[in-house]
């Protein structure tokens, strides 16, 4: 799984990008919010209390503490005024916790407006045995998925989720539940992924592993490739576990590497041994699963050439 632990004050990172991608996020959330916004049942009350926590643990004790330059606690008017915090790249205020009377998908809204983060809620399910759990997704704010829809995996379990990635059944699906049922409050863990992409923009809604298993990619020659929309995509995937409500929160930031830079920076050769590996790797299929049949021999070309 490549799995390591995290300083609790890296959970979360900020760079120079922060605000040119938050107008995006914003305006994602204006075009597509019930793809970038999900929750199973806002009746619920599990769900309620952790999006509730999760809510409260950024913005009342988490981002102001860690980041006092971009979120800035306002002064109270009054002893009986809320809270509230100030973006001080957006210059937006926002109350700093939620309550039982804030609308779930207006706490995530805020979620996804000031943190460059996309963020998965899952919880623990009874599984096939006494002994056996399983994690559901419950919610999520995500305005850069990679390849799928996150709405067409909400309500399902991990081995659900994750069932058109080649391998997951076979050499990971038991291991992540178990990892998942073990991980305990105040633990932080991460691992990096990361795939090649030639005609996708940040927000890649849409199920691109679909038209790989079935044939249909046309394979780009190395005079086809566009290196303005070439990209080398990583996501830096983040785990923990809240404390009070027992969910498990599944961050993860998204970067995207311009091919020409990793080129002339000198690491093309490497970047290119790594697509080989992908194709020959111990799940080769996991190179089609990735989109490497349409892309891979051109990319290679260039880093080479």
């Amino acid at each position: 799984m490549g799995i390591e632990a995290v300083d609790r004050n890296d959970l979360i990172l900020f760079d120079n990008t922060y605000t040119d991608r938050l107008h995006l996020r914003e305006s994602l959330l204006l075009q597509y919010f019930t793809d970038v916004i999900g929750v199973t049942d806002e009746s619920n009350v599990h769900i309620q209390h952790a999006v509730q926590e999760l809510y409260n643990y950024l913005f009342a004790s988490y981002l102001p503490t860690r980041y006092p330059a971009i979120f800035e606690v306002c002064p109270k008017e009054a002893a009986s005024t809320p809270a509230q915090v100030k973006n001080l790249e957006t210059g937006h205020v926002f109350p700093m916790q939620a309550t039982q009377s804030t609308p779930l998908r207006a706490a995530l809204r805020t979620i996804a407006q000031n943190v460059d983060e996309d963020f998965f809620i899952l919880f623990p399910q009874q599984g096939a045995t006494k002994d056996e759990e399983v994690y559901t997704l419950e919610a999520y704010a995500a305005c850069f998925p990679s390849g799928f829809q996150p709405k067409d995996k909400i309500g399902k379990r991990l081995a659900d989720i994750h069932g058109p990635v080649p391998g997951y059944k076979e050499k990971l699906q038991r291991s992540m539940d178990r990892f998942f049922a073990r991980l305990e409050p105040g633990r932080y863990v991460k691992r990096v992924n990361w795939g090649l992409t030639v005609d996708e923009e940040l927000f890649s809604n849409f199920d691109k592993s679909k038209p790989a298993f079935e044939g249909k990619l046309q394979k780009l020659s190395l005079q086809e490739l566009d290196l303005d929309k070439t990209f080398l995509r990583c996501e830096r995937q983040t785990l923990h576990r809240l404390p009070a409500s027992g969910a498990i929160i599944f961050g993860f930031h998204t970067y995207l590497y311009p091919i020409r830079d990793i080129k002339e920076e000198g690491s093309g050769d490497f970047l290119a041994q790594a697509i080989d590996g992908l194709e020959n790797g111990s799940v080769p299929e996991m190179f089609t699963y990735k989109n490497g049949e349409k892309w891979a021999d051109a990319v290679r070309e260039y880093l080479r050439s």
